[in-house]
């Protein structure tokens, strides 16, 4: 299971940042960023599985795929994000994180946008329809 290869990089990310901080405190930080790359890249086949599922489920119950698009977007923006801000905390910078965080949902905002844009629409023609009737 890739969940234990995931804990087992971290535990052993972790100990090395601890054990050269000592020696070498800039090392910690470089630890850190690969560490992170690596378990991302652990989770890139489950991510692509779950993107599979997902649009095949769309395709099923007649979904505009763009929808999927946007949603794969705002998720990848969100973790991207969170993985810039703890960094930006791990490097003793919690302001600069905090800017990466606001501009994270600021972002996720404007991706979300055309989907409002396509739900008000379709609830006033929904709205336009029993008018009508």
């Amino acid at each position: 299971m890739a969940v234990f290869k995931i804990v087992g990089i971290a535990l052993m990310a972790v100990a090395a940042s601890l054990v050269l901080r000592a020696y070498r405190p800039e090392l910690g930080l470089q630890i850190a960023v690969a560490a992170g790359v690596l378990i991302l890249m652990l989770t890139l086949d489950e991510l692509i599985a779950l993107s599979s599922f997902l649009s095949e489920t769309l395709v099923r119950f007649q979904i505009d795929p763009g929808y999927l698009k946007v949603m794969l977007k705002v998720i990848g923006t969100a973790y991207l994000a969170q993985f810039a801000a703890d960094l930006c905390r791990d490097a003793g910078e919690s302001a600069v994180a905090g800017k990466v965080e606001l501009a994270g949902r600021v972002l996720i905002l404007a991706l979300c946008l055309p989907v409002l844009m396509s739900i008000l629409e379709m609830v006033g023609s929904i709205l336009s329809n029993h008018a009508a009737a």
